[in-house]
């Protein structure tokens, strides 16, 4: 599960099964399945990111 919280209070959770791999460049944080990004989170807007 990766679950990221922003800045807004507002949070973000994704299971195992909605992803397969993940990759933080150190601007953003992005999801991906199947090769394809399906979630793109910029870290200016992001307080924390817990990834189990």
């Amino acid at each position: 599960m990766v679950k990221i919280v922003f800045k807004n209070g507002r949070v973000a959770e994704w299971t195992k099964d909605e992803y397969n791999d993940y990759k933080y460049d150190g601007k953003c944080f992005i999801l991906i399945k199947d090769g394809r990004w399906i979630g793109f989170y910029n870290m200016d807007c992001v307080t924390s990111i817990t990834v189990e």
